[in-house]
């Protein structure tokens, strides 16, 4: 009914596994719920971090190939050498008033540690070198910005000098030479320096240079980067349906799916199955709340099914053993008809004949009747001390049986019994018992009648026992016995309803009847009855 190891087989697992297993079984909703949604975030970013780490892996590749033969420029200020057409490498120098700065570089890279550094880019694997007018022409990667500083008011007046700019490297002489005549100057300061040295260059404008690392970026290098930006809610979105789906299918899907066929059977009057075993508290508690109501379903059903066979067996008993008087009735009434036929008298001996067989069938009809009503009988219980009723049977059956055998020999034997045991019985209904079953015991019995109380406090139950020193049953009696109507001794005044009444009244007070055959001869009839207290009492 449920795919997978079902939640019986789960169980029944030996040591830790079967704890863990049941544990599991047992879980609420909310917990397991919390469980599966745990896991999928722990399983999402295990395996986004895999998927990351490799397109970067990926990423890096391409990077280093798109990189291969390019050198990553160094950050530093650049000065224009306009006589060599050359950038050279500087560094800055501010002064006291912290308004003006002044650029210093050597054209042989003394001042910054020569032309370039051995040094490798640990993000792009390209080699880090200085800039020149040939890279910034030829590379359209490469933009050239304004370093700033040495601004005047006006260029304060008209904008943010130091709003970058892009400069055009075709343009860059022109722009150098305007800018260094628009701005404060600062060769004073160091003139001396710079003075009869060649190798030295001082400017009051400076220049960095920018590479566009995106310029450089291919469109499979671009949706790499796209794609491990996204890679983490793609796989955490795929995981969160995967494991829903799952928590859906053994929490909630498959406990409904068995839920619904269970009744789908109860529905079609299908009680023959118990409820399976669900995994989850919530649907555990359903499924066996589920399997009392088939179970008293299934209980009802077997009782009305009980009863309509009962009914139909009494019935055909009833019809069958009407048979006999009717005949009579109906040969008698033609005999008188053809006596009236012929002018003769009515005798007194067919009057008696219809008379006879008239009260016969009245006592069929009332002891139909009486059983009718017998199955609608309510067992009224009452709390009573098990020694109590023992003494109040006792006696009973000794003014039963000194009524109607004194002949006979009544032995009681309570030593089965509790006496302070308490008990939940009708008493009406237990003597009624008694009753049929020492008047049964009075017809057959020969000398002796054994009564005997026993009293199983384990399971509640009261066993009622009565011995004959008679024939015994024969095996005929012992088959059907308890049928309504059977009797191989039956006559006006017993239609074999006896030992019929006794199992009626047993099975309403949750016991049962036992017809049994003693060794050494004789008949014994057993009658169990439910007499456990309730929990409440």
């Amino acid at each position: 009914m449920m795919g997978g190891r079902t939640p019986e087989k789960r169980c029944s697992l030996k040591g830790l596994k079967g704890r863990v297993c049941a544990l599991w079984d047992d879980m609420p909703l909310m917990r397991t719920f919390f469980c599966y949604a745990a896991s999928c975030v722990a399983v999402s970013v295990v395996v986004s971090i895999a998927i990351v780490f490799s397109l970067m892996l990926a990423y890096a590749a391409l990077q280093s190939e798109e990189w291969e033969g390019r050198i990553d420029v160094n950050d530093v200020p650049y000065i224009y050498d306009e006589e060599a057409d050359e950038l050279v490498p500087a560094v800055a120098i501010e002064f006291d008033d912290g308004n003006r700065v002044t650029f210093l570089g050597s054209r042989s890279g003394a001042l910054t540690m020569g032309a370039g550094v051995n040094v490798i880019n640990a993000e792009t694997g390209a080699p880090i070198g200085y800039a020149t007018m040939d890279m910034v022409r030829d590379d359209a990667t490469l933009r050239v910005y304004d370093w700033g500083g040495n601004y005047t008011t006006r260029d304060f007046e008209i904008g943010d000098p130091y709003s970058p700019v892009i400069i055009d490297s075709a343009d860059l002489a022109s722009y150098d030479a305007r800018e260094r005549a628009e701005r404060l100057p600062v060769d004073a300061e160091i003139g001396n320096l710079v003075a009869g040295n060649d190798d030295l260059i001082v400017s009051n404008i400076a220049y960095f240079i920018y590479r566009d690392n995106l310029a450089i970026e291919t469109p499979l290098m671009m949706g790499l980067r796209i794609a491990s930006a996204a890679a983490p809610f793609i796989v955490l979105g795929v995981f969160s349906v995967l494991f829903f789906r799952r928590f859906y299918r053994k929490r909630l899907g498959g406990p409904l799916s068995v839920f619904c066929d269970c009744a789908n059977r109860v529905a079609a009057q299908d009680l023959d199955f118990t409820t399976p075993a669900v995994p989850g508290r919530e649907f555990a508690r359903l499924g066996e709340a589920f399997e009392k109501m088939r179970a008293s379903l299934e209980a009802s059903q077997r009782e009305l099914w009980r009863t309509a066979e009962e009914r139909r067996r009494l019935n055909a008993a009833f019809a069958h053993d009407l048979r006999t008087p009717v005949t009579v009735l109906a040969g008698t009434v033609e005999m008188a008809q053809l006596r009236a036929a012929r002018g003769e008298a009515i005798g007194a001996d067919a009057l008696e004949t219809i008379k006879t067989q008239v009260i016969r069938l009245e006592r069929y009809a009332q002891a139909m009747s009486g059983i009718a009503r017998l199955e609608d009988r309510k067992v009224e219980r009452e709390i009573v001390e098990a020694g109590a009723l023992a003494g109040a049977l006792r006696a009973h059956a000794q003014g039963l049986i000194g009524a109607q055998r004194p002949d006979v020999a009544l032995g009681v034997d309570t030593s089965g019994m509790a006496p302070d045991a308490t008990l939940s019985v009708d008493r009406a209904l237990v003597e009624e018992v008694l009753d049929n079953l020492l008047g049964n015991a009075c017809t057959h019995a020969d000398s002796r009648i054994a009564l005997g109380l026993a009293l199983d406090t384990a399971f509640g139950m009261l066993a009622v026992r009565v011995a004959d020193d008679g024939p015994g049953f024969s095996p005929e009696a012992l088959r059907r016995g308890c049928e309504a109507f059977f009797g191989e001794a039956k006559s006006a005044e017993h239609f074999g309803l006896g030992l019929s009444i006794v199992a009626t009244l047993a099975r309403l007070h949750g016991g049962a009847v036992v017809l049994e055959n003693a060794p050494s001869g004789g008949a014994i009839v057993t009658v169990t009855i439910d007499v456990a207290p309730p929990e409440d009492a």
